[in-house]
């Protein structure tokens, strides 16, 4: 068992390593690894600012679905308590809600995912806002930043605040 092991361990080192060759020898792995000019260096703000974009796009995604399994909720257990439920007035405060086997089937499926989707769109509805709120503010000291600093104008040949 151990002299197969050890015969798939170098199978598959020899492979990876011929893998390796051939991609380094490819022109056009070769062309797109040489860029063109040099990559431009990006500020931190500017980085935290693509990367609360990408999670306030994640946010809206969950929102929107959340959104869709409430609907689906309420799609179910509507018709489930309107036409597939009756409700028996009892003599005690409480009163007796009969359903039929559809009924029952319904509302323990359309139950759930109402109760699961209300719950996700406040959570993710609550997400978003607050990475809406913080790119605001991040663009907002982005472009203070950018009005404050003291920069030289080549054009005036003078110093622009």
């Amino acid at each position: 068992m151990r002299r197969a092991i050890r015969v798939l361990f170098v199978f598959l080192c020899a492979s990876l390593a011929q893998a390796s060759t051939v991609a380094a020898h490819d022109p056009a792995i070769e062309a797109k690894a040489t860029p063109t000019q040099a990559p431009q260096r990006i500020s931190y703000d500017e980085y935290r600012r693509d990367e609360l974009e990408f999670l306030a796009k994640r946010s809206r995604i969950a929102l929107f679905s959340t959104s869709a399994a409430a609907a689906v909720g309420v799609a179910l257990v509507t018709p489930a308590l309107v036409n597939e439920c009756v409700r028996i007035a009892s003599s005690s405060s409480f009163d007796d809600v009969r359903c039929s086997a559809t009924g029952r089937t319904l509302l323990g499926v359309g139950v759930p995912f109402l109760v699961a989707g209300v719950v996700g769109i406040i959570i993710s509805g609550t997400m978003f806002g607050v990475r809406k709120g913080r790119i605001r503010r991040l663009e907002d000291r982005i472009a203070y930043e950018k009005a404050s600093v003291i920069r030289w104008d080549p054009a005036r040949t003078a110093f622009v605040f």
